[in-house]
C-alpha cells in the first residue's frame, strides 16, 4: 500500500467549472464542469483523458495562469493564487531560452529570486547532475537531443524548488525508447525528492506505470469519471509492464475511456495506439 494514502490533503479543487465566452457570437464553451478531485501530499497523480477533455487547462488553473468561472481551488488550505512560489510547471514543450546555456537555463528561476551566483552554480549543477546532465551544462539547447533538453527543463523546475510539480504531457514528442527511459528518470527524481506531481497524459500505459492514482477525465466538459488506485510495487522497473496486474489495470482504464471516444461520433481516436495493442 502507498504510503500515500494516508498522507494529508495537498491540492483540494471543488467544484470547479470554466467556461470560455465568445463576445463576437455570444456563444461559450464549457471546458470544466463540476470537476473535483484531490491530491495528496507526495503523491504522484496522473490525469488521463482523450484530447479535448480539459486536462491542460486544469493544470493552467492549478498553476494560477487561468482564473476559474466557478469553484476552488487550494493548495495546502491557502488559495492557489496564494501558493504560486509552491509550484513548478514542466510545458509539453522544452520552453529552453536558446541564448543560454544548460547551466543559465536551470539558473534562471534561481536568478529571478535573486540567488547569488555562486549558489546559483552549485544547485544547478546538482540537478544536472540528478537528470545525468552535469557534462553538457557548458553546450546550448539547440546541440542537445529532445530527451536531454526535457531532461533540462525539469532540472530547471527542480532547482527552483517547488514542492508541486505539474507536468503536461512531458514525453509525448519523444521517440518511444527515449520516453521510456526518461518516465523510469523521473520515477527516480520523484523517490528522491518526494514532491507532489500531477502529470497529464493521454498514454494510459504511461500513466499506469508511474503513477500511484490515475484520474480518468470523459471528453469534454471535463470532469472526473473514475479514479484508479494502483496498486504495483515501488520502484518500479519496466518489466512491471508486462505483469499481470499492470494488464489488468491498464483493460481496466480502457474500459472507462472507451466509451468517450465511441460517443464522438467521426472524432479521431485520440489515445495512443500502445493502449489498443497491449504494447
Amino acid at each position: 500500500m502507498s504510503a500515500t494514502r494516508t498522507a494529508p490533503d495537498k491540492i483540494v479543487v471543488r467544484d470547479l467549472s470554466l467556461a470560455y465566452v465568445n463576445e463576437a457570437t455570444a456563444s461559450s464553451h464549457t471546458v470544466l464542469e463540476h470537476f473535483d478531485l484531490r491530491v495528496r501530499e507526495g503523491e504522484f497523480l496522473a490525469v488521463l483523458g482523450p484530447s479535448g477533455c480539459g486536462k491542460s487547462t486544469l493544470l493552467n488553473l492549478l498553476a494560477g495562469l487561468t482564473a476559474p468561472t466557478s469553484g476552488r481551488i487550494s493548495v495546502d488550505g491557502e488559495p492557489v493564487g496564494a501558493a504560486r512560489n509552491k509550484l513548478g510547471f514542466v510545458f509539453q514543450g522544452y520552453a529552453l531560452f536558446p541564448w543560454r546555456t544548460v547551466r543559465k537555463n536551470v539558473e534562471t528561476g534561481l536568478e529571478i529570486r535573486g540567488v547569488k551566483r555562486a549558489q546559483r552554480r552549485s544547485e544547478a549543477e546538482r540537478f544536472l547532475r540528478l537528470v545525468g546532465l552535469l557534462d553538457f551544462a557548458d553546450h546550448y539547447p539547440h546541440q542537445l537531443s529532445g530527451g536531454m533538453r526535457q531532461r533540462v527543463a525539469i532540472a530547471r523546475v527542480l532547482a527552483y524548488g517547488p514542492e508541486i510539480l505539474l507536468m503536461d504531457e512531458p514525453f509525448g514528442a519523444l521517440d518511444a525508447q527515449t520516453r521510456e527511459s526518461l518516465q523510469q528518470e523521473l520515477l527516480g527524481i520523484w523517490e528522491q525528492s518526494a514532491k507532489t506531481v500531477v502529470f497529464v497524459t493521454h498514454s494510459i500505459d504511461e500513466a499506469i506505470f508511474l503513477a500511484d492514482r490515475v484520474a480518468i477525465v470523459g471528453r469534454g466538459p471535463g470532469r472526473v469519471k473514475e479514479i484508479i488506485d494502483v496498486d504495483l510495487p515501488r520502484p518500479r522497473s519496466a518489466s512491471i509492464r508486462h505483469s499481470a496486474a499492470f494488464v489488468a489495470l491498464r483493460q481496466r482504464a480502457w474500459a472507462s475511456l472507451s466509451h468517450e471516444l465511441d460517443d464522438a461520433r467521426g472524432a479521431p481516436r485520440v489515445l495512443e495506439a500502445e493502449t489498443l495493442t497491449g504494447a
